[in-house]
């Protein structure tokens, strides 16, 4: 059983990825247009009248933690290469 659901699941992650992204592109348009016509009842917080705020606030805080990871803290962790030798005296092991 699980071999079978394993192989299942390695056929639609190599095989039918395209159909897979539309799929769930497709649902987040529905559900993004659809809060343009559901409205809350009673809205907990100020913002949340407005139609599509949590989507444009999903989107601009997952592009800010990519900058932040790309731009801010990836180079601490990476650090200089190792092995290579860039200085005036170079690395004469060739």
């Amino acid at each position: 059983m699980i071999e079978k659901l394993g192989n299942w699941f390695e056929t639609q992650r190599t095989q039918n990825m395209k159909f897979w992204k539309l799929l769930f592109a497709g649902l987040l348009v529905v559900l993004g247009g659809l809060n343009f016509f559901i409205h809350p009842h009673h809205v907990e917080y100020y913002y949340d009248g407005y139609p599509g705020f949590w989507e444009i606030f999903a989107l601009a805080a997952s592009v800010g933690m990519v900058f932040l990871m790309k731009v801010l803290i990836q180079p601490f962790l990476v650090g200089p290469e190792e092995g290579e030798d860039y200085t005036e005296e170079g690395n004469n092991d060739y």
